[in-house]
């Protein structure tokens, strides 16, 4: 992938828990799991772009914990024609309202489906990206 092709993208991600389940999404892409969170926009703080993230994709507000995950990662993005080289922030997160939005309210170009998934459901196979560490996260839960 030609260098200028690739964009920085630092973005934040919530494990947000509640009584033995975890909030996922479903990507639009390849229609995998994924956690709500993404992009964080120049000049905003992570705690808030991690608030509006989630928000913007399941309705809830949340207050944010200790950072779980720190990892880097380079991907291409096939609908945008676009190779990312990106900082991802996973941060526990709980909700004092566990109600989610309808799946026609999200607001995000790639997830969709938030569900509250039984943590014991989920397969390393189901998580989209980095699902080594990320299952080994959610099940160290």
């Amino acid at each position: 992938m030609p260098i200028e092709k690739f964009f920085f993208r630092p973005s934040v991600y919530g494990i947000i828990l509640d009584q033995g389940k975890v909030v996922t999404m479903r990507n639009k892409s390849n229609d995998k799991i994924w956690f709500p969170g993404g992009g964080m926009e120049v000049g905003e703080k992570m705690e808030d772009a991690l608030k509006r993230e989630i928000t913007e994709e399941t309705g809830l507000e949340v207050t944010v914990g200790k950072l779980l995950l720190f990892k880097e990662n380079f991907f291409y993005y096939q609908p945008f024609d676009k190779a990312y080289h990106a900082f991802l922030f996973f941060f526990l997160c709980t909700t004092e309202n566990p109600s989610l939005i309808s799946d026609d309210l999200v607001d995000d170009y790639e997830s969709q489906k938030p569900r509250w998934t039984n943590i014991n459901e989920i397969k390393k196979d189901d998580i989209s990206d980095l699902n080594e560490d990320l299952f080994g996260l959610i099940k160290s839960l």
